[in-house]
This record gives structure tokens, sequence and C-alpha cells, in this order.
């Protein structure tokens, strides 16, 4: 086998191990996905007597406190706002403060910066079975997967979503593959020196 065969192959193996390597880190790596809310007090979907004086919400990651990035919306079955004041972060918790008296459903606009830096956003509704206010209110529960983000379409400022770029990392490594095949053929049928 000529030397220059030998060095084509060697640099071909090379950049062969070296781009499956990185595919397989990036594949291997923990989920890119962004903080998700999942518990609420007064519950998701649940019902309480009054309306507490603050509504506290749950996500799996620390929160990013950056001046004017996280917004609560929390308004009445009328469409009337119940927010009372500006949002405080805690960590992973969130809280509201509330005032009014609704009886019905109640609905929570939140958006939040998440813990990669990605603004997330969702809605959930509970439910005033009475009037008037009050600090009585559901245990917290769990948020259902659909009641944190579903709601809510993904914005262009949010990122590309993780799938599309395992997908063009699949793609982008077959076509090298590919290429390499229709390399190495070449070289195999190229007469030596």
């Amino acid at each position: 086998m000529s030397h220059r065969v030998h060095t084509f192959r060697s640099v071909l193996v090379a950049t062969l191990a070296v781009l499956l390597g990185g595919l397989s880190l990036t594949l291997a790596s923990p989920a890119w996905a962004h903080d998700e809310l999942i518990g609420a007090s007064p519950a998701v979907n649940g019902n309480v007597d009054a309306l507490p004086s603050e509504i506290t919400m749950t996500f799996s990651g620390v929160l990013i406190d950056q001046p004017g990035a996280t917004q609560v919306v929390v308004t009445d079955a009328a469409g009337s706002s119940l927010t009372d004041g500006d949002p405080k972060l805690d960590g992973t918790r969130l809280m509201q403060p509330v005032a009014g008296t609704p009886s019905g459903p109640v609905t929570v606009i939140w958006r939040v910066v998440s813990s990669d830096g990605h603004p997330v956003s969702g809605e959930y509704t509970f439910t005033v079975t009475g009037s008037g206010s009050s600090a009585a209110t559901a245990p917290a529960v769990p948020a259902s997967p659909s009641s944190s983000s579903a709601a809510v379409p993904a914005r262009p400022d949010e990122g590309v979503p993780t799938f599309v770029w395992a997908l063009l990392g699949v793609i982008a490594a077959g076509a090298l593959g590919g290429l390499v095949a229709v390399l190495m053929r070449r070289a195999r049928a190229t007469p030596e020196d």
C-alpha cells in the first residue's frame, strides 16, 4: 500500500473517530430541557374556598432573576386582574401576591427565565368555590406536564428545540459517513503509486 493511501485512510479514520466521539457526547449529555412548573398552591385544576393572599408556583430548577423577566398575570372568569404587586423569586419558587373576591375559575399566566437562560411560559387554572379573601388554600400538588407550557406556543426567542439539534447531528453524521465511504472507495480504486 502506498504512503499516500495509508495517510489518507489514517486521516479519514481519525476524522470519523473525532466526529463520532463528539456526536456520542452530544447525544449522551444531559437533556437541555427548560425548567417546568412542577407544583402550585392553589393546586393546578384545584379548588379553594377563597382566594389566598399569595399564589406559589414551584419549578424544576432555580429561576433566573432578571429585571422584568418574571411576569405573572392572575385573572378571574370575567378577565379582571387579581394581581396585587410584583412577583417574588426564591430559588425554585415563584410567589405572586393576589387580591380580590372572585368566584369561579381563576387563570394564572406566567413567564419566567429558566435556569438555562431561556424564557419559559405557561398557564393554569384553579377554581374559587366561595367568595371572599382568606388564606385557605388547597395543598400543593404536582402540575401536570401539559399545564406547564403546552398552552403557550414556543416563541422564536426561546431557541431551537433539542430534538432539532439531535436530528441535524444525525443527518450530518450520516452525510459525513457517506462521504467517507465514497472517498475510501475511490482511494481503493485508484492505482497505487
